[in-house]
């Protein structure tokens, strides 16, 4: 029972996060108007909002103009349904549970944010880094050396690089919101995790760059939406951070009988 509730929780919250993702951009209130249709604007009745379900029903098409839907909205309601039950899975009904899990909606909106729009947005950083350390004073998930050590590397590894890039190819390589949302995912997950999260972000990064160019299929952006490699990076390690860890430290140490 409390997977099928973390599910339906999650798609309600996914729900949300899709009128994040588009509204901010385009600086219209979360809050007024209600959900409109975004090619012919009519309201959108409570019975075709319902997450996941009014999707399928409708077929993925507006039901008075007959425009297509986009499958971002069931793509982010599924997501953030099956993350939160990852996130359950993991911590179980905890302090981290919440923290972690709010931590993760704010990935998937900074995420598809700069997948769609090539922005990361300030105010976000701020409103998730605002949030882990309201709630870190309150329920001590993270130590603060870790959280504050995590929130300098996290942020000065990706100013390198920024830095770097900007030498090499005599043109900015990276923006500063890749730097600032480095730094609120080292803040998260401190100053260990972080750097392998971000390096393995890059080879996300890469892979994904590579595929497109062999296929030929599709043209390689001039830029590379960052935040979403970042993300599942930062995934990655906050759901396998100790054993991926205990691996990569068993390259360099070796083990005596």
């Amino acid at each position: 029972m409390d997977y099928i509730f973390l599910f339906v929780l999650g798609a309600v919250v996914g729900s949300f996060l899709n009128v994040c993702i588009y509204r901010i951009p385009r600086n219209i209130s979360l809050v007024k108007p209600g959900s409109f249709c975004p090619k012919c604007s009519t309201p959108i009745p409570f019975y075709h909002k319902i997450p996941i379900i009014s999707f399928i029903i409708l077929r993925g098409k507006c039901h008075y103009c007959h425009q297509p839907i986009s499958t971002r909205y069931l793509l982010v309601e599924l997501l953030t349904a099956f993350l939160t039950i990852a996130s359950y899975y993991k911590f179980g009904w905890s302090s981290e549970f919440f923290h972690y899990t709010i931590f993760i909606y704010f990935l998937i909106v900074i995420s598809f944010i700069d997948l769609f729009f090539q922005l990361v947005y300030n105010r976000i950083l701020l409103y998730l880094l605002a949030y882990g350390v309201c709630f870190n004073l309150f329920f001590s998930v993270q130590p603060w050396r870790e959280a504050i050590g995590g929130f300098l590397a996290g942020g000065l590894f990706m100013l390198f690089f920024a830095i770097l890039g900007e030498l090499l190819f005599k043109k900015e390589s990276m923006g500063m919101g890749d730097v600032k949302f480095a730094a609120v995912i080292g803040f998260y997950l401190g100053w260990k995790m972080v750097l392998l999260a971000l390096f393995l972000g890059f080879i996300y990064a890469m892979i994904i760059v590579l595929l497109l160019s062999f296929t030929g299929k599709y043209r390689v952006p001039k830029y590379i939406s960052l935040a979403p490699f970042l993300a599942i990076g930062s995934l990655t390690f906050l759901y396998c951070g100790p054993t991926l860890l205990k691996w990569y430290w068993s390259l360099f140490v070796p083990v005596h009988g």
